[in-house]
């Protein structure tokens, strides 16, 4: 395995022992009149910006631990979504385009003026882009996936909720791991860390892992087996207490990875279908369209690098009454990615829509790369006492930049250079007061003052979009505020109910096509009111755990992109940026754990969510829609047709109405061998799910279930070494994640000026593929 085998091999012979899992307390076992009882371990989380029991939060939390995230193979955040039936994650063809969902709500946005609804936070950083969150998840702690708005606390860019990772820390005494993974699919990870004090007042962590993995696409042309990655990545921790007031914690981190995908599959055709001009036939051969289409015929195939680098300080001071916290972070993130445009191997024409003009042998290739450079301070004053008042006190600073260029041709010429500056200053605070030792109210608030620039180049100068350079700014102020109210029915249960406002910022819609009026003009800030009732509890000496939470949420000026045909590129189908009028969001939730026996344990979790458009009367149609499927002409030219229909009681994109997960495992005692084992199996659904906004009905995913399963083996009773055989997919069950009218595709009259693309494409995630599986760990 080639990047960092050198790094990982000194790391596993540095000496190492067992890490120290501190986010979980082991609870006792307590007596009954009838026999031992083994309850549910506590999880301790930092939802709040503070370490509180889960059972104390009044937020509707999933809380995944180390030994969760192993038990369940969770290797990246697409993972995650099998665990917590309120997320969704959408894969698309670039990173820069993948988008988290929580309750239905999220941003998929093509353009770098427009922040995600759904913060990814690690170690206390919030990462500037999202895509930086689909790097492989190496030595973590915990993971919580905070459902609704967290603006309070987490800021603007988590209007729908946020996902707080937590990496492992510094151990007491030295410490490590070394884990290697293989799989059927020909993916190959090593993995290894090592923890440990650094005399009396210091402690380190070094964590490294390299992975390689085949593609599961073939591509027909070349032979080539596509969407295959190649990753790295390395972090180190030292922790300092310089006096018994002061500690300071100074993180490092760096990862890169190449993927020469997403590749998309045609999924389906009309017989005579062209792209860009080209025959579709003669790209045919050999492949049998439909949802498992695993087979493509490219001639340019892709490469997308990406690189991230975080560094972090925080620095902590203990005044005895409150504690003074400092986080300053920097980021520097780069992703380039080059793509067969077409989605062909023949030549495509210069003009698609003349079948006599000029071929174009290596059909139409698009280039582009980003880079995002971010500056942050966070300074935090929490009470540590009191009697009745307890507070949190905050000032925050960032100052973001991304630069983008796109370079596209020769059909369907594209060439411009972005600029995004995006500063953002904001005061907050989380007040809670004990009107008993049973009643509590949270009250939390926020100001935020956010500027946003955009320069915008355009290096193929037409007569609608920006010639040469066109310049848009914008600034706004907006205060967002909390209530909670929560009360202890029982020492073992609490219910609450709360109250939250939400807020992300205006953008601009910087893509191809950026025109001054756009520059003039920014998108609307999107704000949400958000109403959650919920109840937490533990029952049976602590054997059973469940936690329900009902919630509504309206949004107004909703922020999401449409897929429109470009009226300057027939054929051609493009992302533009719209405010939705208001969306509801409105659902149960429910998180269960029971310990039915000292062995055996069940994990169940679901969300039924109703995430639906409630007013947007002009929208665009859907491809292929007509009027009596609810389009109609909004253009009084009886020439010219400009579709639009009311979107109101349609769904959004990529919301399942109904998801859940069931998990069990089985330990096995085997007093008489040197080891002990435990099975253990998972099945997660969702049902039906469209990823267009109006629901197109080619864009459906229908309703899919997917097993997973383990087989673990660990010696005993040390616990020192560790292997699982596992599977994932086990009745291999295929699905997508993304479905799209075909770039370039032709289209087909309908009659009354209605058209419809004469190509489907897909994207199948490497999930929805059986593939076996074995990992070796090893603690010293």
């Amino acid at each position: 395995m080639r990047y960092t085998s050198m790094l990982l091999a000194s790391v596993a012979l540095s000496g190492l022992a067992a890490p120290v899992f501190a986010q979980e307390t082991a609870a006792a076992p307590t007596q009954t009149n009838d026999s031992t009882v083994y309850a549910l371990d506590e999880v301790v989380v930092t939802a709040q910006k503070r370490q509180q029991r889960l059972q104390d939060v009044p937020v509707a939390v999933t809380a995944l631990t180390a030994e969760t995230l192993e038990n369940r193979n969770v290797t990246e955040v697409a993972d995650v979504a099998r665990l917590a039936p309120s997320l969704t994650v959408t894969e698309s063809g670039q990173a820069t385009n993948n988008s988290i969902n929580i309750r239905g709500i999220g941003t998929s946005a093509f353009s770098i003026g427009i922040e995600s609804a759904v913060a990814a936070v690690v170690d206390d950083v919030s990462l500037v882009q999202q895509a930086q969150a689909f790097s492989p998840l190496a030595d973590i702690a915990r993971i919580e996936v905070l459902r609704g708005p967290q603006g309070t606390l987490f800021g603007k860019n988590a209007s729908a909720g946020a996902i707080n990772i937590v990496t492992q820390g510094p151990t007491a005494n030295l410490s490590g791991s070394l884990t290697a993974a293989a799989t059927t699919d020909k993916e190959t990870r090593l993995e290894g860390s090592i923890a440990g004090p650094l005399g009396e007042r210091a402690g380190f962590r070094l964590n490294a892992y390299a992975s390689e993995r085949d593609g599961y696409l073939k591509n027909l042309t070349t032979g080539n087996l596509l969407n295959g990655e190649d990753a790295w990545g390395i972090r180190a921790r030292l922790d300092l207490q310089p006096t018994d007031q002061l500690s300071l914690s100074l993180t490092a981190s760096h990862s890169e990875s190449d993927v020469n995908g997403n590749v998309r599959s045609f999924r389906e055709a009309t017989p005579g279908a062209r792209i860009v001009g080209a025959p579709l036939s003669g790209n045919l051969a050999g492949i049998q369209l439909g949802p498992d289409n695993y087979k493509v015929r490219i001639n340019f195939e892709p490469l997308n690098h990406s690189e991230s680098e975080v560094f972090a300080v925080k620095g902590s001071y203990d005044f005895g009454a409150a504690t003074l916290t400092s986080i300053t972070s920097y980021q520097d993130w780069k992703y380039d990615f080059s793509e067969d445009f077409d989605n062909i191997a023949t030549p495509t024409l210069t003009d698609a829509n003349n079948p006599n003009s000029a071929p174009v042998p290596d059909g139409i290739i698009q280039r582009s790369s980003f880079h995002t450079t971010s500056l942050a301070q966070e300074l935090r004053l929490a009470s540590t006492g009191g009697d009745r008042f307890h507070y949190l006190l905050g000032l925050f600073y960032s100052d973001s930049e991304t630069d983008r260029t796109l370079v596209r041709g020769p059909t369907f010429p594209t060439n411009f250079a972005a600029g995004v500056t995006n500063t953002t200053y904001a005061a907050f605070g989380q007040f809670t007061y004990d009107f008993s030792p049973r009643t509590h109210v949270d009250v939390g608030l926020r100001w935020n003052s956010e500027e946003i620039s955009v320069d915008f180049t355009n290096r193929l100068a037409t007569a609608t979009t920006c010639q040469f350079t066109c310049s848009g700014d914008a600034s706004e102020e907006r205060t967002t505020y909390k209530v909670a109210l929560r009360h202890d029915l029982t020492n073992d249960i609490m219910a609450y109910a709360s109250f939250a406002t939400g807020y992300k910022g205006q953008g601009f819609d910087v893509s191809s096509g950026f025109t001054p009026a756009q520059a003039a003009r920014p998108v609307n800030a999107e704000t949400s009111d958000a109403y959650e009732v919920g109840m937490k509890g533990r029952f049976l000496d602590g054997r059973v755990q469940a936690n329900i939470a009902g919630f509504w949420t309206d949004y107004s000026d909703f922020q999401t992109q449409s897929i429109e045909e470009d009226p300057a590129a027939p054929g051609t189908f493009v992302a533009r940026l719209r405010n939705v009028g208001s969306v509801r969001s409105r659902g149960v939730e429910v998180d269960g754990a029971a310990r039915v026996t000292e062995n055996l344990r069940f994990d169940v979790s679901a969300a039924y969510i109703d995430a639906e458009v409630t007013d947007f009367p002009n929208a665009p149609c859907y491809n292929g829609q007509t009027a009596a499927e609810g389009c109609r002409d909004l253009n009084p030219s009886p020439t010219v047709l400009t579709g639009v229909q009311d979107l109101a009681g349609k769904r959004l994109t990529n919301s399942p109405k109904f998801k859940y997960s069931i998990a069990g495992t089985y330990d096995l005692d085997l007093p008489n061998l040197p080891f002990n084992a435990a099975i253990s199996g998972e099945w997660a659904y969702r049902t039906a799910v469209n990823f267009a906004l109006g629901d197109n009905p080619r864009q459906e995913q229908e309703g899919y279930g997917v097993f997973n399963g383990n087989v673990s083996f660990e010696s005993s009773p040390d616990s020192r070494y560790r292997v699982t055989v596992f599977v994932n997919n086990l009745f291999d069950q295929h699905y997508a994640t993304t479905i799209s009218p075909s770039t370039g595709a032709s289209t087909t009259a309908l009659g009354g000026g209605y058209t419809v693309a004469d190509a489907v494409s897909q994207i199948l995630p490497r999930a929805s593929q059986r593939y076996f599986g074995i990992r070796a760990r090893a603690r010293f």
